[in-house]
């Protein structure tokens, strides 16, 4: 689907508030409400826009530890990276789970309360997934860009 300079507007738009309403989105983009309802629900359609969902602040939740974990399999086989990632979507606790290249096979990024927490997750869970030979944890210490929000370019 190509996209148009509206159409990136649009999706910046509810990047920012996704329940801002039709007529504040046709203010903003010099458009009246039909084109702009008609664009959103193309974009809805062609599932460029996924889903609405609200964010929630992890820290009010007493999430207030973020781990990334990084972790090397023992084989590298299909059946090996199939289930490990099978298993780790049994687990709240990791938010992103990504399959990389590099020195290790796969990133996690975790959240916890705490450090005994962490530990408990480690042990009573990551470390039940048969075929991991080794994982690195990282504490992050400080969040310096945390957002949802996509670059969007013409």
């Amino acid at each position: 689907m190509k996209l148009d300079e509206k159409d990136l507007m649009i999706l910046d738009l509810l990047q920012q508030d996704a329940n801002m309403s039709n007529k504040e989105i046709s203010d903003r983009v010099n458009l009246s409400m039909t084109p702009v309802y008609e664009r959103i629900k193309k974009l809805m359609t062609t599932t460029v826009l996924r889903q609405k969902v609200y964010l929630l602040d992890r820290r009010k939740l007493d999430l207030n530890l973020m781990v990334l974990v990084s972790i090397s399999m023992e084989k590298h086989s299909n059946e090996s990276a199939l289930l490990f990632m099978e298993e780790i979507q049994k687990f709240p606790e990791v938010v992103e789970c990504f399959h990389v290249t590099g020195a290790f096979d796969y990133q996690l990024k975790v959240m916890v309360r705490d450090v005994d927490h962490y530990h408990e997750f480690n042990f009573n869970k990551l470390a039940t997934i048969k075929g991991i030979r080794h994982m690195e944890s990282y504490f992050v210490m400080k969040e310096i860009v945390n957002t949802t929000r996509l670059p969007l370019f013409l």
